[in-house]
């Protein structure tokens, strides 16, 4: 009897924001909430084995359905490592899952710079990143 096997083509279609941020994670959803006018809200944490270790980073969700995009705000840290190694820098992440033009993401990227408490924002290249596979949920 011949073998089959099933290749899976994991989905990375989403952009991604680092967000440098010395802030705790509910003070920086709440900025993000009155900057964007958006409704982030505290979910249960992003837990994933790394390396066998169990972490778990703490994670907000807003789900905008009017323009049918999904945005993830994701710690980068928790107290046994980092989510994405290659980004070290980044104290967190905004994952977005949807259709957003250039023009709007760039807006967004500069209103999340102009808040007090984030130092900078910049676009990650998903592509580029090693451990992509640590945001798939």
């Amino acid at each position: 009897m011949a073998k089959l096997t099933l290749e899976v083509e994991e989905d990375y279609d989403f952009e991604l924001v680092g967000i440098c941020s010395h802030a705790k994670d509910y003070r920086l959803s709440w900025e993000i909430n009155n900057v964007l006018e958006f409704d982030l809200e505290k979910g249960e944490n992003y837990e994933i084995n790394i390396k066998g270790d169990n972490q778990s980073y703490s994670f907000f969700s807003f789900i905008d359905d009017e323009n049918h995009l999904e945005y993830y705000l994701i710690n980068n840290r928790c107290s046994k490592g980092v989510l994405i190694p290659e980004e070290k820098k980044s104290d967190y992440f905004l994952l977005i899952r949807g259709i957003l033009r250039g023009a709007e993401k760039e807006e967004l990227i500069n209103k999340i710079g102009e808040i007090k408490n984030v130092l900078t924002t910049y676009e990650v290249e998903v592509d580029q990143l090693k451990s992509k596979s640590n945001l798939l949920f």
